[in-house]
């Protein structure tokens, strides 16, 4: 789209391909979160979006999509992108800021169909945000925060040497959940061994967008 340059922005590592979806291809994305993202019962976010009933987690995933794109500003943005694996959707990864050309700090969240998890994809996918975040956009620093029962994706932040950055006590549907904030500083990522190679293209007619 000629008005809408993150269109063209692609990640690529050696199994995934992350990008803006099409219509059909957000379509195949809300039917993949209708199949199922956490086992029963888990709550793994601060919105329960992913334990809601299955017509209801798809629609969630396309109001959100539809929601960031309209709301996005170079103050407070929102790139929810689909992750492809030999053409096939099987999750989302995002990344968003606010104030970014001031703070420099990026956030990071990713969901993954549970028929895809444990496969190491969270990994790449996590490598592909980051290299977009520190080598693209020039982020001083990224976040990530995950729920205690959420072990995968503390995991993963494991792997990338983040660092712990606090506890935060916040109520989901009445119950109280302790989430664990994590971050990794742009020194800690070029120091790092990179453990996924990532290419990143169409960012820089996009780059306006984001600070």
């Amino acid at each position: 789209m000629r008005h809408w340059p993150i269109t063209e922005l692609e990640l690529s590592t050696p199994d995934l391909v992350l990008r803006l979806p099409s219509d059909a291809e957000l379509d195949e994305l809300a039917q993949v979160a209708a199949e199922g993202v956490v086992p029963d019962g888990a709550v793994f976010f601060p919105q329960p979006w992913a334990s809601a009933p299955p017509a209801e987690r798809a629609r969630s995933v396309v109001q959100n999509h539809w929601w960031a794109r309209g709301d996005w500003s170079r103050d407070n943005w929102r790139l929810l992108l689909a992750v492809f694996h030999d053409g096939q959707v099987i999750g989302q990864q995002n990344l968003s800021a606010r104030d970014f050309a001031t703070t420099g700090e990026a956030r990071t969240g990713f969901w993954l169909g549970r028929r895809f998890q444990g496969q190491g994809y969270g990994t790449q996918m996590r490598a592909a945000a980051l290299a977009l975040a520190f080598d693209g956009l020039d982020a001083a620093r990224v976040t990530s925060t995950a729920f205690a029962d959420n072990a995968s994706s503390r995991g993963v932040s494991r792997k990338f040497g983040y660092q712990p950055n606090g506890v935060h006590r916040i109520a989901v549907e009445g119950r109280p959940f302790d989430a664990y904030e994590e971050v990794i500083a742009s020194a800690d990522w070029q120091a790092h061994d990179r453990l996924v190679p990532v290419a990143v293209t169409g960012l820089s007619s996009a780059i306006e967008y984001f600070r």
